[in-house]
């Protein structure tokens, strides 16, 4: 890269950070980033908001992460109730003969281990709230606007964005970027970061319709079924209807590149399709749009570039098979917004940011494969040899190293297990207890989102007491809670508080903004002086002070 001269009158505007893609986790990365005190300026090319369905379920973990940025009540104010159960059906035609018809892994949208359910929001009705919630927050929107270029320094980045429809363009300085451009990340390019992994599986036309099919759907309650008979063979998804429309669907058609374009499949052509896919050959089918995309697996070499970052598809793609495609992106961004929040508020130093990378790359290229692995299963083998449970991808991973204090024995634990056999080991997602105050039950989980949250035992006082003095010390936002005992600020009626973390009646275990345990100690017996050093020490190399 070229350096560039950074005198602020060289530029239009300067702002902390630059985000390069408006769409799902464009948009939660700011909402989460503006959450955090920081107002990031986001350009998207696109006129508005996302105009088909796409990604069109939530995990529960995506809805803890939503709860904690506080719009999980819009968001369920958008979407009816999610169906618990969902089958997957190989048939002849959605009317004709019927294979086989597997239940759908739904335990990463239902689990004990979670206060709240997922959702089967589509993207085109989840995408407004999350403008709207990132607008009220501060984040400066602006679509129908492009990234021309941008070069980068020591000190940060210089960049020219142009207005589509007026053609303005402007410079603009920035300490860091974010690219969130998609899977054909012009960021990534510029950067000459590398992709590694399955590569194209295939290419798809896929034809979004309108059609009165719902109940051959709901018969079987089914929200999917692979086909093939003589005239098509694919797949159709039914997106989830609202009160705000109908239901949506789509048929998606293997195509190859070489031989075909998408100038070969006229609506009329497309209609056919739709038609034996249904198996009715005169039912009423209205075309919404018709559109090509590539199957494939792959990760970014890296997720970091000097002060630019790699979000959601342009870091990684996967197939759609389990829906964690989206999910795994909104993790990404609520793991980057936090750490490069505390770094611009002067809570961190820089080289917490490299910890990212170090996060979730590892989990990234675990994800493609394991999702890889489910769609070539349903593809090949039915319901026979599915193996992949999406609950443990999605929620019961362990950062290896990052921004964590490792423990002695932090090497011989797996990477994935189920959520519920994690008890507070350093990397893990802190587990939801039911605790009360007044007489009213609260999540573990409502207690985290925006600061560190150091949480100690019943007999912790000592530890209480030396997490207070470090907390004004250091000057960080910190939550300071004592779970049960005589002066407790909350109760644990299931007494499973201590179980589930780790720790015992004395310890203390830190749980960083995202919900993820940064470091714990089993028993906090020492002196306070001795406890101070030691919390310090934790919360230093945490953020690499």
């Amino acid at each position: 890269m070229n350096k560039t001269l950074n005198n602020s009158s060289s530029f239009d505007e300067s702002v902390p950070i630059l985000v390069v893609g408006g769409s799902l986790v464009g948009l939660s990365f700011s909402l989460f980033l503006a959450r955090q005190g920081i107002k990031p300026l986001v350009v998207e090319r696109h006129p508005g908001t996302a105009i088909h369905p796409r990604v069109s379920s939530l995990t529960a973990r995506t809805m803890e992460i939503f709860r904690s940025a506080g719009i999980e009540d819009e968001i369920r104010r958008e979407e009816p109730p999610f169906p618990r159960e969902f089958g997957v059906m190989f048939v002849e035609s959605l009317a004709g003969e019927m294979f086989d018809n597997l239940m759908e892994d739904m335990s990463a949208y239902f689990t004990d281990a979670s206060p709240v359910e997922g959702n089967g929001i589509a993207q085109d009705l989840l995408e407004p709230v999350l403008r709207e919630q990132a607008e009220k927050a501060g984040v400066d929107l602006r679509y129908n606007t492009e990234l021309i270029e941008f070069e980068t320094d020591a000190d940060g980045i210089s960049a020219t964005i142009r207005d589509r429809i007026s053609g303005e363009t402007r410079r603009v300085r920035s300490g860091y970027m974010v690219g969130a451009d998609g899977s054909k990340s012009g960021t990534r390019a510029q950067l000459g970061i590398g992709q590694h992994g399955e590569g194209t599986l295939c290419h798809l036309i896929s034809i979004v319709f309108d059609a009165d099919i719902h109940d051959l759907f709901g018969r079987q309650n089914a929200h999917m079924c692979f086909l093939a008979n003589d005239t098509v063979s694919g797949s159709l998804v039914l997106y989830p209807g609202t009160f705000r429309r109908p239901h949506i669907y789509r048929l998606d058609v293997v195509f190859d590149p070489e031989e075909e374009t998408i100038d070969d499949y006229p609506e009329e052509r497309c209609i056919e399709l739709v038609r034996a896919a249904i198996g009715i050959p005169d039912i009423p089918v209205t075309i919404r749009k018709i559109l090509t995309w590539e199957m494939a697996g792959r990760v970014a070499d890296r997720f970091q570039e000097g002060r630019i970052f790699l979000v959601g598809d342009s870091a990684r793609v996967q197939p759609p098979s389990g829906g964690l495609g989206g999910n795994t992106g909104i993790a990404e961004a609520q793991n980057l917004a936090w750490k490069l929040a505390a770094v611009l508020r002067g809570e961190a130093g820089p080289a917490l940011l490299a910890t990212y990378d170090a996060e979730r790359r590892p989990i990234a290229d675990y994800t493609v494969e394991q999702v890889i692995m489910l769609s070539q299963q349903r593809e090949h083998e039915g319901s026979e040899g599915i193996t992949v449970n999406t609950l443990h991808v999605n929620m019961g991973y362990r950062y290896q190293a990052g921004a964590i204090v490792p423990e002695a024995d932090g090497m011989n634990l797996p990477m994935v297990q189920p959520p519920e056999l994690w008890t507070g080991q350093p990397g893990t997602r802190a587990a939801h207890i039911v605790l009360e105050r007044d007489g009213q039950p609260i999540s573990t989980l409502d207690l985290f989102g925006s600061r560190f949250v150091l949480l100690v035992g019943p007999d912790g006082q000592n530890a209480l007491k030396a997490a207070q003095h470090v907390k004004d010390a250091l000057r960080l936002p910190m939550d300071i809670y004592q779970i049960g005992g005589h002066r407790a600020d909350f109760s644990n009626p299931g007494n499973d508080f201590l179980d589930a973390y780790g720790i015992t009646s004395t310890g203390a275990i830190l749980v960083r903004p995202d919900g993820y345990i940064g470091w714990r100690t089993p028993a906090a017996e020492g002196n306070k002086e001795e406890l101070e050093q030691v919390i310090t020490h934790a919360l230093s190399t945490i953020l690499s002070r």
